[in-house]
């Protein structure tokens, strides 16, 4: 038989062999943002970009930083915690986002320009950044207005990062979902 796993919390995760002594498994280790510490600083004082081709230019900067160490970080297969907090931090997860939330509100087209340049320097966490615009953006597509609004002030102003499913993003879908209908169709 095969073992089955479940999650222990703290980062770890205990295989239940079917036999007498199970083993524990660590998760893959993070990385740690510290790394970036200098990259975080300016990207705050210089602030968020205030035109497309400043949006651009963050973005092969992101690329830049992430290239030096990609083959290194690939190899020892970390959680890219530090490589989340620069793509925050250098305001790439908000390209998308209303300015009046403080977002760049730039469109799907520079979007995946953006993408493309970050994928140059890490193709994985160019990928990650375009499933991140893409659901934090789901809203805009099959919600109400105020919905729309609603999901977007939420990501933008908390600079969240969207990138599978959660307690909380599952939370969000569930009373979005409630407050689409009021009461189910009968056939």
């Amino acid at each position: 038989m095969a073992p089955s796993v479940t999650e222990t919390g703290a980062g770890n995760r205990n295989t239940i062999a079917h036999d007498p002594i199970p083993t524990k498994i660590l998760l893959n280790p993070t990385s740690d943002p510290a790394v970036y510490d200098v990259n975080h600083q300016k990207f705050i004082s210089d602030g968020s970009p205030s035109t497309t081709e400043g949006w651009f230019e963050r973005a092969r900067v992101v690329s830049d930083i992430l290239a030096e160490d990609a083959a290194t970080r690939d190899i020892e297969n970390k959680s890219p915690r530090a490589e989340i907090a620069l793509l925050k931090s250098a305001g790439l997860l908000k390209v998308l986002g209303p300015k009046k939330y403080g977002g760049g509100g730039q469109s799907w087209e520079v979007g995946y320009k953006i993408i493309r340049e970050v994928a140059k320097g890490d193709g994985s966490l160019g990928m990650l950044l375009g499933y991140h615009l893409l659901w934090s953006t789901t809203a805009n597509v099959v919600g109400s207005d105020e919905q729309k609004d609603k999901v977007q002030k939420l990501i933008i102003e908390n600079n969240y990062f969207v990138g599978g499913k959660s307690n909380q993003w599952s939370i969000l879908i569930e009373n979005f979902n409630k407050s689409r209908c009021c009461k189910p169709s009968r056939q």
